[in-house]
């Protein structure tokens, strides 16, 4: 299966759009330090083991810190029949405000 990439500034009005659902795929640490509003942390660790339990009426849209990771999830969840968008640039690239969790 395949998937599309935009760009990380694009993220939050492409799942409002879509009624996606955003995936930050790094580990439950960085996620709680500050995140894309409206994302969900679901580690690539997981997504590599099948442990995935997203919805796949949704689209998903992944992003990381960088853009590599997010690439390696996108394939995998493309390939276990998601419809997926991946955010490329990663969080490192975003510029709006971040949700942070204490």
């Amino acid at each position: 299966m395949r998937f599309r990439n935009i760009n990380i500034r694009n993220i939050i009005n492409e799942a409002v759009n879509n009624e996606g659902i955003i995936v930050d795929i790094r580990e439950k640490e960085d996620f709680a330090k500050g995140h894309i509003p409206m994302a969900i942390n679901l580690p690539l660790s997981d997504i590599e083991n099948g442990n995935i339990g997203l919805p796949k009426n949704k689209i998903i849209l992944v992003y990381c810190e960088n853009g590599g990771g997010s690439m390696m999830a996108a394939r995998i969840l493309a390939n276990n029949g998601y419809n997926v968008i991946n955010a490329v640039g990663g969080i490192s690239n975003y510029r709006g405000a971040l949700t942070k969790q204490r």
